[in-house]
């Protein structure tokens, strides 16, 4: 199957506009608020359709001073939303997603949730511009963590959490489901106006549209980060029932339903979506479906989820009139997902190259992509030849978190590995991908990477686990032309595309790059943050009964409930807190610390640097929470790093009686490699062990590490 390469992106310039004309309309105070924010200047360009020469990319120009240019004449709101029609028709959908980015005023408060009717609730105090992140917390550690994650990045005055009911109800059947959505979408875009395609018309008369539709299901977890982000990027929704099923490949006929569907719901709302470049490009889907479709019998017989939907035609190579990005997960992690979307920036990469530097290789390569970011005010982090091995893998990962919002990966492999240079078996394992201090979107150059996220064992899966937001990734085997290049993303997403225009060629046929995530997520500053928390906000807060997190950990301290306080401290960005209290309660009052609690200092401390806690705590837990991959994972770089420099004798003792699954004898291969230095029999004795529990296939693989180990 043959996939086109497109140019790369024109690039567009940005100049300021001088004086606005402005037209304000008399029916709306929150078009007032929308137009006041461009004003100030959050979003000052104009869009050039004879802009052809590949320009140097330009660093993100301050807002410009409220002063008139001579040599620019002054524009209308309307026409500065109307000339986005005079760019390159790839790139109007993300200049679209930008100028709405950029209109958002930032309440500094993260609000966290545990309940339909409370998170309905927090979306209606949005206020069109007015925003702040809501987080769903369902009590797994996953959620935890992604929590913590995204306070780390966002940085708010406050962390709050509202326990319990709210008021807006959840109905048990779709339609009531359907009634609360739409209630709250519609108070999020205007309050006074309950109906939401009102508002949405209103703006589109000023000539203010998104170029997006959310595709929501009420009846599946999805439908929060749905809601989310139909109410963060003023889309309409389309209601449908989903598959309900993330983990089952779709079959053609579902497909072509779903994306009849979506054709039909947009007639219906009377937007035009015949070619990229009109009103609709863009198509989020919000039920739990899989990412892929199987279209036959053979092994390579699949495509992509969102590589299908938005095609004009029921033969899989349709011509594309929109990009689409799925949503996956617990309803926590989509709507982790989604937040992260709308609220934090991308702005720093960390490159891994795992290609050779010769042949067609060398056109994804990651230097070359780290040169167009840091040139463009990206701090960048990369690891390209000779420092892309796998013992230099390894040592990142154990050294400390990536601390990035955009990750490029290029690697080969499966499912289940990537190949690293320098390494005995060629392998490096999901166990081994780095920890994320920060959420991160990722594109990734590697088969299969996406052809079962909902197994953690997996590459994508792991990824996922560990923070991933936003993903672009193999479901099958797409080839390496299948992929777009590297260096080439880099500059399509500067050049404002939308990040699943970015990882697509603009043209060919439907294939087999999946996006997770939000289709519309640009490179552009994510709105205006406020000084402090307004009035109306802080009395939503009270009346809703809402918690401040430092201030409940400790009470939660005095009242000796300590997993408690934990908690609240990991979900306020007070690692050093935990640290702190987690060395005087694991020395003095050991049984205080229950497995959840010790799961969170695993994680701290190892976030913190504190390698010693973090044995110390896997040692508090007990042999099931031991079992916890994320904990298990936290426990090898923190273990392993003090192996390799320390010599740590019960660092060793650890990671002997703690292998990884589906990763057990790498593992320890790893280890005999150090222990045959003291003793050979000792070394293929911890290899041996691992035989009994083998398939045939497996065994042979152990026969291989323990002949390098007798080398």
């Amino acid at each position: 199957m043959r996939i086109c390469q497109a140019d790369e992106p024109t690039q567009r310039t940005r100049e300021p506009l001088g004086r606005y004309s402005v037209e304000m309309p008399p029916f709306s105070p929150l078009i007032r608020n929308i137009f006041h924010s461009i004003l100030l200047g959050v979003f000052a360009f104009q869009v050039t359709a004879q802009d052809s020469q590949p320009a140097q990319i330009p660093p993100d120009i301050p807002a410009p001073e409220p002063v008139v240019d001579q040599q620019i004449a002054p524009m209308t709101i309307s026409q500065v939303f109307a000339s986005v029609a005079t760019a390159d028709p790839n790139r109007r959908a993300g200049i679209r997603s930008s100028l709405l980015a950029r209109t958002m005023q930032v309440v500094p408060v993260v609000i966290i949730v545990d309940s339909p009717s409370a998170y309905l609730d927090a979306i209606s105090q949005w206020e069109g511009p007015l925003k702040f992140p809501i987080l769903y917390d369902d009590g797994t550690d996953t959620s935890r963590e992604h929590i913590a994650r995204f306070v780390r990045a966002f940085e708010p005055e406050q962390v709050v959490r509202i326990s319990g009911a709210g008021q807006i109800a959840w109905g048990k059947d779709a339609q009531q489901r359907q009634d609360a959505i739409n209630r709250a979408l519609a108070a999020s875009f205007y309050e006074p106006e309950p109906d939401w395609a009102t508002t949405l018309a209103k703006l589109k008369a000023t000539g203010v549209h998104s170029s997006g539709v959310v595709v929501l299901d009420p009846m599946d977890h999805h439908w929060a980060a749905g809601l989310a982000i139909a109410a963060g990027r003023f889309q309409p929704v389309i209601y449908l029932k989903g598959p309900q099923n993330q983990n089952k490949d779709l079959s053609p006929s579902q497909a072509q339903v779903i994306n009849q569907a979506i054709e039909q719901g947009l007639l219906r709302l009377n937007l035009s979506f015949d070619e990229i470049g009109d009103e609709i490009d863009a198509v989020t889907l919000a039920f739990r479906a899989g990412v892929k479709i199987n279209t036959g019998p053979q092994p390579r017989d699949r495509l992509a989820t969102t590589d299908r939907i938005g095609r004009s035609e029921s033969s899989m190579g349709g011509m594309r009139w929109a990009w689409c990005g799925q949503f996956f997960g617990s309803t926590s992690s989509t709507v982790y997902q989604a937040m992260c979307s709308l609220f934090l920036p991308l702005d720093n990469a960390f490159i891994w190259d795992g290609y050779p530097s010769d042949g067609d290789w060398k056109r994804y390569d990651g230097t070359e992509a780290e040169s167009i970011l840091s040139k463009a005010g990206f701090t960048t982090e990369l690891y390209d030849e000779p420092r892309n091995s796998q013992a230099s893998f390894r040592g990142r990962s154990d050294s400390r978190p990536v601390d990035a919002s955009l990750i490029l990966m290029n690697s080969k492999g499966s499912p289940y590995y990537y190949d690293l240079p320098q390494s005995p078996d060629g392998q490096g394992k999901p166990g081994d991908l780095p920890f994320l201090a920060r959420p991160s979107a990722l594109h990734m150059v590697h088969s299969f990477s996406l052809s079962t996220p909902f197994k953690p064992d997996t590459v994508g899966g792991r990824w996922l686990q560990r923070g991933v937001y936003l993903y672009a990734g193999s479901v099958d085997e797409p080839f390496l032309s299948g992929f777009v290049p590297t260096p080439l993303v880099a500059r399509r997403l500067l050049g404002q595309l939308p990040f699943a225009a970015a990882a697509h060629y603009d043209d060919g046929q439907a294939w087999k790059i999946a996006v997770i995530g939000d289709p519309l997520k640009t490179i552009t500053p994510c709105g205006t943050r406020l000084s402090s928390i307004p009035d109306p906000i802080k009395e939503f807060i009270q009346t809703q009964g809402g918690e401040e997190l430092v201030k409940r950990a400790k009470d939660a301290l005095k009242a000796g409930r300590y997993t408690d306080a934990i908690e609240d401290f990991v979900l306020s960005n007070r690692d050093d807190a935990v640290v702190r209290l987690a060395k005087a309660l694991i020395h003095d009052k050991p049984e205080a610390v229950d497995d959840f609690g010790a799961k969170a200092i695993v994680q701290a401390a190892f976030r913190q640097g504190e390698r010693d806690l973090v044995l110390d705590a896997f040692e508090h837990l007990s042999l099931d929470a031991r079992s916890d991959r994320m904990t298990r994972d936290a426990m090898w770089f923190a273990a392993r790093y003090k192996l390799m420099r320390f010599d740590d004798q019960r660092a060793l003792g650890l990671l002997q009686s703690n292998l990884r699954t589906r990763q057990e004898i790498q593992d320890a291969e790893q280890l005999a490699m150090i222990i045959r230095r003291e003793s050979m029999p000792r070394a293929i004795g911890l290899l041996e062990s691992l035989r009994p529990g083998l398939t045939e296939g497996q065994r042979k693989l152990l026969d291989k590490a323990i002949k390098r180990v007798r080398r």
